[in-house]
């Protein structure tokens, strides 16, 4: 499954509908069109208009009369709004993280302005630049692209200058002294490998992300597991690609450790979705997982669970993450110079992907 970036239409209509309301071309107290007009407009479905409509709602743009219609919210200035931006919005585990996100703003009162940079650096620019535009009270950020250098460092210390408090989250830049919530990955790596060291495997390939900073820990763990055991580092079945590379360089990848005259025995992986991009390649050379080679990956997104082979994995414990986050930044705008940080446990979740050798 590859990660696209393509804007969901229910967002499209809620972006509409937000740019008329901030330029006054929707005034408040006005009603927008009826959900039948904008089906049209859009040619989209009901159910999508309604989430575009319920995203404005939530996040105080319009209110709703039973019986009349939806209108442009009068008291929308009394409003404070949160930016989130992440690398994802519609697939993987972000819909999760966004939904906690959500919830916590919501019930306090806050509304909910959300981009993202499709893990593109010039894409973090511009929504950087839009928040700044807007009169935000805090941004929710996950870091793009977090192993690479930081090209927008500026815009990070602008939101400093104007008081406008930010927290980080999966990952940080080493350079920014931000609150953050990120997971360890090094352990997480670590509890991998040596989960199947202990199943017997001494021949372990691993494949991880080098252009975000998850990736480059996740392998320091599986490294330290190795090393605690006494098994050789061999870089000739350790893996590495970039955001753009998953899908192709994982399938090569794992398709050459499936011809090594000494095959692996198991293979670490970088997340759920290369685990897969991996069963596939290792069903296409007519082999199977567990019985010819296990795997174990990191997440435990949908997916893990989705195929007829359920993934050993680690949790990401996505919507408490959002929802902490959201509390967090809270405390952040209420709460001078509070710079909170936080880094969940890794924990193993144990399914069929690995076996006993």
């Amino acid at each position: 499954m590859k990660q696209q970036g393509v804007t969901p239409k229910y967002i499209k209509i809620a972006e509409h509908f937000k740019a008329l309301i901030e330029s006054e071309d929707i005034k408040p107290g006005e009603q927008l069109m009826s959900e039948n007009e904008i089906t049209e407009k859009f040619k989209v479905s009901r159910h999508t208009v309604r989430q575009g409509l319920s995203q404005l709602e939530t996040q105080g743009y319009i209110y709703k009369e039973q019986g009349k219609g939806t209108f442009c919210n009068k008291y929308k200035e009394d409003i404070k709004t949160i930016a989130v931006i992440t690398t994802y919005i519609s697939n993987y585990i972000f819909p999760s993280i966004i939904r906690g996100i959500e919830e916590v703003l919501s019930s306090a009162g806050y509304s909910l302005l959300l981009f993202n940079t499709n893990n593109e650096k010039n894409k973090e620019r511009e929504c950087l630049e839009k928040v700044l535009l807007h009169n935000v009270s805090g941004l929710i950020v996950e870091p793009t692209l977090s192993a690479l250098k930081n090209v927008n460092e500026g815009y990070y210390k602008e939101l400093v200058n104007k008081d406008i408090p930010y927290i980080m989250i999966n990952a940080k830049y080493d350079q920014l002294n931000s609150a953050s919530i990120t997971m360890d990955d090094v352990e997480g790596g670590y509890i991998l490998t040596k989960y199947l060291i202990q199943l017997g495997h001494r021949n372990i390939a691993g494949i991880f992300k080098n252009d975000d900073i998850q990736g480059i820990n996740r392998k320091l763990g599986y490294i330290k597991a190795l090393s605690e055991f006494n098994i050789p580092i061999d870089n000739d079945i350790i893996g590495k690609y970039t955001t753009k590379e998953e899908k192709y360089l994982t399938n090569e990848f794992t398709k050459k450790l499936l011809s090594r005259k000494k095959r692996p025995t198991a293979l670490v992986c970088y997340n759920d979705q290369v685990a897969i991009h991996a069963l596939n390649a290792i069903r296409d050379e007519g082999l199977r997982v567990p019985e010819d080679i296990s795997i174990v990956s990191y997440d435990d997104s949908d997916i893990a669970v989705a195929s007829e082979v359920k993934l050993t994995t680690v949790r990401h414990p996505k919507d408490e993450m959002g929802r902490q986050a959201a509390r967090f930044i809270i405390d952040m705008i209420e709460k001078q110079d509070y710079k909170p940080s936080y880094m969940y446990k890794a924990e193993l979740l144990v399914r069929d992907s690995a076996k006993y050798i």
